[in-house]
C-alpha cells in the first residue's frame, strides 16, 4: 500500500519540520508515560488482589459445604441425643461420616422420643437419608472428574490461650532467665492437612527458632536428651557465633606456635585469666601462644611465663564459625578466625548460638522421630506428635510480638462436672507459625489437631459459635476460576441424592467475612479501568494537534495526490494510521518501561520508604514484596486501548485532510 510509505515519511523527524517533530516527540512522551503508569499500576493492583485471594482461599477454601437449619432440625442430626450408642451426644460431621449406622436409635433399648421430634427423611427404599455420607460420596465423585480437588471436615471452637514465655538474657557470661506469660482469647480451627496450599503458608523454622528450642531442651535437665534427639535428627547446624561480646574458649582451639595479642589480668600476683580481643590495638605488646599442652605468655621486657592450658581464656568481640556436629550431644567441630588467624577444634554450645542451619521439613514416610515443627509427609502438612503436649500452629503476628517456637502453655475451656463448672487444660506447645493473610479473624486463629476441637465442642463450655459456622466441609481446587463450576456440580449431585436442602454450598465470594472485600475488588477493577481509559484518551488527544499541524503542512502534497487520482479514503487512511502508529509505538515503549520498573520495583519501594521514613507499603496487606510481573490483563488493555484511542484521535484530522479540495489547495499553493 502506498499509504504506508507516506506514513513513514510523515512520521520520520526532519530538520525542515522541527516544530512538527517536537510535537510528535511530546505526544509520544505523554502517551508513553501514561501507558507506563497504567501498566505498572494495574499489574501491581492485580497482583496484590491475586495474592490476597490466594491467602484468603488458602485457609478458608474456595468452596464450602455448610449445614443448613434443615440439617440441625432434622431427625438425622438430633437422634444421637436419644441414642445410647451415640453416648447421648450430638455428633460432628466427621463423626457422622465415620459412623457405621445412619440411624443409631434402638427403640427396644433407648428412651422414647419426644412428640416434637422431626420425622425421619427416608428414600424410596425406606432407608434414612444420610446427608453427610451423601455429601462425602458427592465429593469423592468430583475428585475423579476435577483434578486436584481435595476436601476435609473442618471444625471450629474457642478457648483461652495461656503461654509461658521463658527467655534468656543475652550478652552475659552467665545468662539469667526471664519469665512472663501471654494470655489471649483465641479461635481454634482444625488443622487443614488436606489443604494443598497450607505448606506455603507455614513459615519455615529459622536459626532463632532452633536457638530457642536448644535453650529449652538444655533447661529441662531431666528430659534434655529426649528433647535434643529430634532437634539434631532433623536439623543441620552450619554456622555458629558467639552469643555475647565475651566468650570463654578452650586453649585447644589456638593453633600451635601462633602468637595472639592478649590482655592479662592478675589476682594475688598471678595471672588469673587472659582476654584475646578480636581487633587488638596497635599499642598492645603482650602475646600468648600454645606449644603442645602449655601456654606461654610474653610481655614487653619481661621473660616468657609458662601457663597451664586450663587457665580461663576469653575472646572479645563477635566471632562466627563454620560448624559441624560430631556427636549426638552438643559437641561441634568449628573453624573460624580470631585476630585474622585460623582457630579450630571441638566445642560445646555454651556461649554460642546458631546463625545458619538446615531443617528437614519434607518426608516420604513417617520419620522415626517426629520433628518439633510442622512438616510435610507425602505432600500433606502434618503437626508433630508428642505424648506430653500437643503441637499447634499460631499466626505470625504472635511471633512479631515475642512468641517463639517451642513456647509451652495450655488451652483453657470450661466443662460441666458433678460439682459445677470446671476449667479444663489442654497442654500445648508452639510448633510453628503461619501467614493468616489479611482477614482479622485469622490473626487469632490457632490450628490444632481435630481431637482438640472435638473435646472442647463436646463440653458445655461458655465459648460457643454458630453451629453452621463451626462445622462444615472445606473443598480446595487448584484454580479459583473453577469455583462456580464446582459449586454447580456439587449442587446438582446433592439434588440428585435428595439431600440439597441440608447443605448450603458457597464459594469464597459469598463468605460473610469476604463478601464486601470481593465486591470492592470488582468495583475497584472497573473503576481503575474506566479511569485508565479516560487518562489514556486525554493523552491521545495530543495526536490531534500533531495531525492538524501535519495536514496544514502537507496541503500541497495532499492536493497533488488527489489530482493524481488518490481517493479520499486513502488520504484519510494515511493520517488516521499515522495517529494509530504513534499510539502503537508509544504503547510498546511504555510497556517496555513498565517491565523494567516492575523487575526493579523492590528498589523503587525501598527508595520511597527511605524518603518517607517508614515502610511505603504495609507488609500485612501487600506482602513482603510487590508483584514483579506484568499482568496479562493490563498488557491486553494497553495493547488494544492505546492504538484504538490514538486512531480515534486521528480521525478528525484525517477527515479534514480527506475533504480538502485539490483545485483550491493547488491554487492557494
Amino acid at each position: 500500500m502506498f499509504e504506508l510509505s507516506f506514513i513513514k515519511k510523515y512520521l520520520t523527524p526532519q530538520r525542515k519540520q522541527l516544530s512538527i517533530s517536537l510535537i510528535a516527540l511530546l505526544s509520544v512522551a505523554v502517551i508513553t508515560l501514561v501507558v507506563w503508569l497504567l501498566v505498572v499500576f494495574l499489574s501491581v493492583t492485580e497482583g496484590i488482589e491475586r495474592n490476597w485471594l490466594q491467602k484468603l482461599t488458602a485457609l478458608n477454601a474456595p468452596v464450602r459445604l455448610q449445614p443448613t437449619n434443615e440439617y440441625f432440625s432434622s431427625y438425622y442430626y438430633n437422634i444421637d441425643r436419644y441414642s445410647a450408642s451415640s453416648h447421648y451426644m450430638s455428633k460432628t460431621i466427621g463423626q457422622k461420616a465415620r459412623t457405621l449406622a445412619s440411624d443409631p436409635y434402638d427403640p427396644e433399648f433407648d428412651e422414647g422420643l419426644p412428640l416434637m421430634m422431626a420425622t425421619p427423611d427416608k428414600d424410596t427404599m425406606g432407608h434414612l437419608k444420610d446427608p453427610v455420607k451423601g455429601a462425602v460420596a458427592v465429593l469423592e465423585e468430583l475428585q475423579s472428574s476435577v483434578q486436584g480437588l481435595s476436601y476435609q471436615e473442618m471444625e471450629m471452637s474457642g478457648a483461652l490461650l495461656r503461654l509461658d514465655l521463658v527467655r534468656q538474657e543475652p550478652d552475659v557470661l552467665h545468662p539469667a532467665e526471664m519469665q512472663s506469660q501471654l494470655t489471649n482469647i483465641s479461635y481454634l480451627a482444625t488443622f487443614p492437612k488436606k489443604n494443598p496450599e497450607l505448606s506455603d503458608l507455614i513459615l519455615p523454622p529459622t536459626a532463632d527458632d532452633l536457638n530457642h528450642l536448644l535453650f529449652l531442651a538444655k533447661r529441662s535437665k531431666e528430659h534434655a536428651a529426649k528433647k535434643l534427639a529430634p532437634l539434631f535428627a532433623h536439623s543441620q547446624i552450619e554456622k555458629l557465633k558467639t552469643s555475647g561480646n565475651l566468650w570463654r574458649l578452650s586453649a585447644s582451639l589456638l593453633p600451635e606456635k601462633v602468637p595472639f595479642t592478649v590482655e592479662a589480668y592478675q589476682h594475688g600476683g598471678e595471672i588469673s585469666h587472659l582476654l584475646i580481643p578480636d581487633n587488638p590495638s596497635d599499642t598492645s605488646s603482650c602475646t600468648v601462644e600454645r606449644r603442645g599442652n602449655r601456654l606461654f605468655y610474653k610481655s614487653l621486657d619481661q621473660p616468657e611465663i609458662p601457663l597451664d592450658t586450663e587457665i580461663a581464656i576469653f575472646s572479645q568481640g563477635n566471632l562466627e564459625f563454620d560448624a559441624q556436629q560430631i556427636s549426638e550431644n552438643l559437641a561441634f567441630s568449628i573453624t573460624g578466625k580470631l585476630q585474622q588467624k585460623k582457630i579450630a577444634g571441638e566445642v560445646e554450645l555454651d556461649g554460642l548460638q546458631v546463625v545458619k542451619a538446615g531443617f528437614n521439613e519434607r518426608f516420604d514416610a513417617p520419620p522415626p522421630l517426629s520433628p518439633l515443627w510442622s512438616f510435610s509427609q507425602n505432600g500433606e502438612a502434618t503437626l508433630p506428635e508428642s505424648d506430653e503436649q500437643t503441637g499447634v500452629l499460631i499466626a505470625k503476628n504472635f511471633r512479631d510480638n515475642g512468641v517463639k517456637m517451642g513456647d509451652t502453655g495450655y488451652l483453657a475451656y470450661s466443662s460441666a462436672s458433678l460439682s459445677g463448672t470446671k476449667e479444663q487444660h489442654i497442654p500445648i506447645y508452639i510448633a510453628g507459625f503461619y501467614d493468616p493473610g489479611i482477614m482479622a479473624v485469622g490473626n487469632k486463629c490457632i490450628l490444632v489437631p481435630p481431637k482438640v476441637t472435638q473435646s472442647i465442642n463436646a463440653s458445655d463450655n461458655a465459648f460457643t459459635l454458630d453451629r453452621a459456622e463451626a462445622n462444615n466441609f472445606f473443598v480446595w481446587i487448584p484454580h479459583l476460576k473453577e469455583t462456580t463450576k464446582v459449586k454447580e456440580a456439587i449442587l446438582q449431585k446433592l439434588q440428585e441424592r435428595g439431600i440439597d436442602k441440608y447443605w448450603e454450598v458457597q464459594t469464597f465470594r459469598e463468605y460473610d467475612f469476604a463478601k464486601d472485600l470481593m465486591q470492592q475488588f470488582e468495583s475497584d477493577k472497573y473503576l481503575f479501568t474506566l479511569v485508565g481509559i479516560i487518562i489514556l484518551f486525554v493523552a491521545c488527544t495530543n495526536i490531534i494537534s500533531l495531525l492538524v499541524l501535519l495536514v496544514s503542512d502537507k496541503k500541497k502534497e495532499i492536493g497533488i495526490l488527489r489530482a493524481m487520482g488518490a481517493k479520499r479514503r486513502s488520504i484519510a487512511t494515511i493520517f488516521a494510521l499515522s495517529g494509530a502508529s504513534l499510539g502503537l509505538f508509544s504503547c510498546l515503549l511504555g510497556v517496555f518501561l513498565a517491565s523494567v520498573t516492575l523487575k526493579n520495583i523492590d528498589t523503587l519501594v525501598s527508595f520511597l520508604s527511605t524518603m518517607q521514613g517508614h515502610d511505603a507499603f504495609n507488609a500485612q496487606f501487600f506482602g513482603q514484596s510487590l508483584p514483579h510481573d506484568i499482568s496479562p490483563r493490563a498488557l491486553l488493555f494497553a495493547a488494544i486501548a492505546t492504538p484504538i484511542l490514538a486512531l480515534l484521535a486521528g480521525l478528525f484530522p484525517a477527515i479534514k485532510a480527506a475533504r480538502l479540495d485539490p483545485c483550491d489547495t493547488l491554487r492557494s499553493e
